[in-house]
């Protein structure tokens, strides 16, 4: 059952979603992605190398999706097939635990540099201020 789904004539076929109620899910978490995306733009406590790459990640996603669901519901083809959807989610998924290596390795050694150069800093004089 599972491979007809991964059959050329299931995946490049154009044709209005069956399941409605999954397809407006599947917008409504875009939606929700393009406005994690704005939110954390205002964030002030995550590091900045991870708000980045959360916040590209999260736009992108969201745009694309949005943009990818309604090529499918206007059944426009070539754009609007299950497998450029399938692309995406795996390019998501590809790009997601990029972030999660990103953050388990490099930035833990990025943030020790920080805080290294702040205690630096910290013991240096102030300039004096000019009259």
């Amino acid at each position: 059952m599972l491979q007809n789904y991964f059959t050329a004539n299931y995946l490049f076929t154009v044709g209005t979603p069956e399941n409605q109620r999954l397809f407006l899910v599947i917008v409504g978490i875009f939606i929700l992605f393009i406005i994690a995306s704005i939110l954390l733009s205002f964030s002030q406590t995550i590091h900045k190398g991870l708000k980045d790459r959360l916040f590209n990640f999260f736009l992108t996603s969201g745009i694309l999706g949005i943009i990818i669901s309604f090529f499918r519901w206007e059944l426009i083809p070539y754009v609007g097939d299950r497998v450029v959807m399938m692309t995406l989610f795996v390019a998501m998924i590809i790009w997601y635990f990029a972030i999660t290596f990103y953050s388990l390795t490099k930035m833990q050694s990025e943030i020790r540099v920080i805080k290294n150069h702040q205690r630096y800093v910290q013991y240096l004089p102030k300039q004096k201020k000019k009259k």
